[in-house]
């Protein structure tokens, strides 16, 4: 057993034993001594079967071997615990009913390490956070803050809608851009049966002694050959370049140019509106719990995938931490929605910042999902339109070459 200078510290042990529901559970507690375990569990209502020292190094490896979840995964947790909870359950029975209803292994093993921590005495809030994904650092503190609260059950719900808005925000977009991205495939695959086996089956015909074939003929017939001479050459160097791009964004290095063609390129308004706005829902949904505002701009900013957009709102929490108000800090932000610092002035002086926040950050995601559907609802048509007029002239093209060919042939 270890010692300190003051006495035994607190080793880990895992354990075996019975639930209240008759059902055999394991788990790692915390305790100065087995019987310090074995007090432990049986003050939160477990029946211990076997207790032994955990092995070196056990008490990190619970939490690392866990997979993180998606968020579409840990939001139906949180969502299912807050719903347990308003119902009367305790945290560990919670955990314990949606592990056992859990489908997949990922969120199952995730369920054992919380409930495995918090039975050894581990805060929730850094449970959650060791246990779920890093980029859903905004938990804990919504956690922590439904905690001093009061309101566990609401601090989880408000994590659960963040991460459900997030997703609904993605499906939008897949939605509205899935139309475009089909009818340019058919394009190029149009373009690429016309030019590599229609135009091909004509060349012996142009070709032919006598035959002369008008100025559109020759341009099919050029490009044609030209595609298929260089075919191998155009599939690796195509290749190539997807790999490139692979191990640029796998590398990092493709990430700084896409946040900055995003977020100051030609898209840069609906960009903003996407990410400051996902910004603003999180600060005021954290706000909103009883967070303090340096906690609450800690976890916000870091909730932000764009890394340049993080770096222009890192800035903000020591603004705030000099004593400038809110508003006037994001004001400085460079591209930061103007909607949002106006409503969180009237959220400063009503007392209401997080609501506001919350409502502002909202409004700006609306604004952006309004522009990508109505920027899709012009695409769309003009890539058919589009697609209609190359079909249109490389058909006229091709009815003019083959015209002139039978008129040579009768000659």
């Amino acid at each position: 057993m270890p010692e300190a200078a003051g006495g035994p510290v607190e080793a880990h042990y895992d354990y075996i034993a019975i639930d209240p529901a008759g059902r055999r559970v394991r788990g790692q507690v915390r305790a100065r001594s087995d019987a310090g375990a074995f007090e432990r569990l049986k003050r939160d209502g477990l029946s211990p079967v076997r207790i032994t020292p955990a092995k070196r190094g056990a008490g990190l490896a619970a939490s690392s071997s866990v997979k993180g979840l998606g968020q579409r995964e840990s939001a139906e947790l949180l969502s299912d615990l807050s719903a347990l909870l308003r119902a009367g359950s305790d945290m560990r029975t919670a955990l314990s009913i949606v592990g056992a209803k859990a489908d997949r292994p990922a969120l199952r093993e995730v369920c054992k390490a919380l409930s495995a921590e918090i039975s050894g005495g581990g805060a929730l809030d850094r449970a959650f956070a060791r246990n779920l994904s890093a980029k859903q650092g905004f938990i804990a503190a919504l956690i922590a803050a439904g905690e001093a609260s009061g309101d566990l059950a609401g601090g989880l719900q408000r994590a659960a809608d963040i991460l459900e808005s997030r997703l609904k925000i993605r499906e939008q977009l897949w939605s509205v851009l899935s139309y475009p991205l089909f009818v340019l495939a058919s394009t190029i695959a149009a373009l690429a049966v016309i030019l590599l086996l229609v135009v091909p089956s004509l060349a012996p015909l142009a070709e032919a002694e006598g035959a002369n074939p008008g100025l559109p003929m020759k341009i099919l017939l050029g490009v044609s050959g030209f595609l298929r001479g260089n075919l191998a050459v155009l599939v690796a160097g195509m290749l190539t370049v997807a790999g490139g791009l692979f191990v640029a964004a796998r590398g990092g290095l493709l990430g700084p140019f896409i946040d900055g063609l995003a977020l100051d390129g030609p898209i840069r308004r609906t960009a903003r509106g996407v990410v400051f706005g996902g910004f603003a829902i999180a600060l005021g949904n954290v706000l909103a719990a009883g967070a303090p505002m340096g906690e609450a701009l800690r976890l916000a900013t870091r909730s932000v995938r764009s890394e340049r957009a993080r770096k222009r709102l890192e800035p903000v929490a020591h603004a705030v931490r000099q004593g400038e108000a809110l508003s006037s800090a994001l004001g400085r932000v460079a591209g930061f929605p103007g909607t949002v610092v106006r409503l969180a002035a009237i959220g400063e002086q009503s007392g209401a910042l997080g609501a506001m926040l919350a409502r502002a950050g909202t409004m700006e995601e609306a604004a952006a999902i309004r522009r990508i559907e109505a920027a899709s609802r012009l695409l769309g048509p003009a890539l058919i339109v589009s697609l209609g007029a190359i079909i249109g002239l490389l058909m006229a093209g091709l009815l003019s070459g083959v015209s002139g060919l039978g008129d040579a042939a009768l000659q």
